[in-house]
């Protein structure tokens, strides 16, 4: 066993292999109460109530798990954000395979329709074994819409059919496309058509094909929504884009709901201050970078404790932000100026915000290295402080006396802000690049976690008039210096470009209630 002790995947046969093992004998081990805290909440909405998906994809046979798509759903469908599972005949001989007002498991997942189409494991051939057939037409008899793909008409059975049996499964076939709330299509891009001419349709819809992802689970409380940006901008090229459009989310629970957001990464529940509503649809902007995710959940007034209640939100605004404060509804801008709000009462209001300072790059950083080394035996490390003066960002494979180092590095710089900063004002804290994980303290006051894929702090509250120091601490991997304690292994290995890189910038804003 080599420094820094037992790793399961590397080394991986005398190579470098890959990965790392999380655990104290790693830098960035001091943060993974921030990362392991995000993914708790975000499996801990994953796991609450019930879930519910769109459409079930009858499979005839096979795995459901080969990673094969569904025709027009996959493709087609998932961009514009339509969800789907696939089912095979055992799973409709369960107790909760029932039908109800035309939901197929009306209790989770609720399918709204079942979508059947050739066998990928048999040529595409539309077939059948004649019991599915007979237990779908059961379904669709009770009130499920259902779509087929391909000549079923003429469909086959699998493998070498009895006696009689290819008739028998026709005539159950025929009888199946007889039915006023079944479609039969020859043309998988005909399959959105037949389920919006049956009334179908998605419970997250947005105008505009994108990488977003969903999950959707009920609760007693809450439809909760699960949102993902799901490419990542490493493996894309050219790189994945960010999501910026409206995403309309249909509520299941009666009653009275507003949208909240739900931060995975601090367990912060803020009431949304602007969307639009109509029945039981929410209209709202999502923004997402690659790979980052949120949680929306329509609830309740007050569900969160949030002291907002039912209060008059925006429909629409020209200001950077709308958002609910400890001065209700208010207005964000990064610049002065007369911002017009309108309100889901009907009315449209206009709201004056004072000067704002220009974005300030911070022009000088202290940073203290702690420098991780092999120590005597093979999970002890020595550790080398080192204190430099930067003038400029760079990742430490460009600063000399950092080449080869890893370990944890705390970034120390004032931003000066002007007497007329009040508590209207406040900044955001613009990282850019770093790695691997950070953590961002205030004027001495460790911030709450961050997001790693969108490296944004908002200072607000802890920001005052004059100086104010801001500090990074940032943990790097420990390939660096693997690379020169064992060369024979990871020499082979291009050095890393951890450390804050930037361009770090602190934007400030104001904010002003609107009236």
């Amino acid at each position: 066993m080599s420094w820094p002790g037992f790793a399961a995947f590397s080394p991986y046969n005398g190579s470098a292999g890959y990965s790392e093992s999380w655990g104290p004998r790693q830098p960035t081990w001091r943060h993974a109460e921030d990362v392991s805290g995000y993914l708790g909440r975000v499996h801990q909405v994953l796991q609450s109530g019930t879930a519910r998906a769109d459409v079930a994809v009858f499979r005839q046979t096979g795995y459901t798990a080969t990673g094969i798509g569904a025709s027009w759903l996959t493709a087609t469908g998932v961009p514009l954000g339509w969800t789907h599972q696939f089912l095979s005949g055992p799973l409709l001989d369960l107790p909760s395979a029932t039908v109800s007002d035309g939901r197929l498991a009306p209790h989770g997942p609720a399918y709204k329709a079942l979508f059947v189409e050739g066998d990928f494991f048999y040529g595409s051939t539309p077939t059948l074994a004649v019991e599915d057939a007979r237990k779908i037409l059961a379904l669709a008899e009770a009130g499920l819409p259902v779509v087929l793909l391909g000549a079923f008409d003429q469909a086959l059975t699998p493998g070498v059919p009895d006696p009689g049996e290819t008739d028998r499964l026709r005539d159950l076939l025929a009888r199946l496309l007889a039915l006023p709330h079944v479609r039969g299509v020859t043309d998988k891009a005909s399959v959105g058509d037949a389920l919006s001419g049956l009334g179908v349709t998605a419970d997250v819809r947005h105008a505009t094909a994108s990488t977003l992802l969903n999950a959707h689970r009920v609760t007693a409380d809450a439809d909760f929504y699960y949102l993902c940006n799901g490419k990542h901008a490493e493996t894309v090229k050219p790189p994945a884009a960010a999501i910026d459009h409206d995403v309309t989310l249909r509520r299941t629970r009666r009653g009275r709901t507003v949208p909240y957001l739900l931060d995975p990464w601090t367990g912060e529940a803020v009431r949304l201050a602007r969307y639009t509503q109509d029945g039981d649809e929410t209209t709202l902007r999502v923004t997402l970078q690659p790979g980052q995710t949120t949680i929306v959940a329509l609830g309740r007034p007050g569900l969160f404790g949030d002291r907002h209640g039912d209060s008059a939100h925006a429909e629409a605004t020209d200001a950077d932000a709308v958002l609910f404060t400890e001065r209700g509804l208010t207005v964000r801008a990064s610049s002065a100026g007369t911002w017009t709000t309108r309100l889901s009462q009907g009315r449209t209001v206009t709201t004056r915000t004072p000067e704002v300072p220009a974005p300030i790059t911070p022009a000088r950083w202290e940073l203290d290295v702690d420098d991780w080394y092999p120590g005597p035996s093979a999970t002890r490390t020595e550790h080398v402080r080192r204190s430099l003066a930067l003038d400029t960002l760079k990742p430490w494979s460009q600063i000399p006396e950092l080449a080869d180092s890893a370990g944890v590095g705390r970034y120390r710089t004032t931003v000066t802000l002007p007497a007329g900063w009040t508590s209207a004002h406040g900044a955001e804290l613009e990282l850019g690049q770093v790695s691997d994980t950070f953590r961002v303290s205030v004027n001495g006051r460790r911030l709450p976690a961050a997001d790693r894929l969108h490296p944004v702090v908002d200072l607000g509250p802890w920001l005052r008039r004059g100086d104010n120091t801001i500090e990074v601490e940032v943990a790097t991997p420990l390939v660096n210096r693997l690379r020169v304690a064992q060369p024979t292994v990871f020499g082979g290995v291009a050095r890393q470009d951890h450390g804050l890189v930037g361009p770090v910038r602190v934007v400030p804003y104001v904010r002003a209630a609107v009236r």
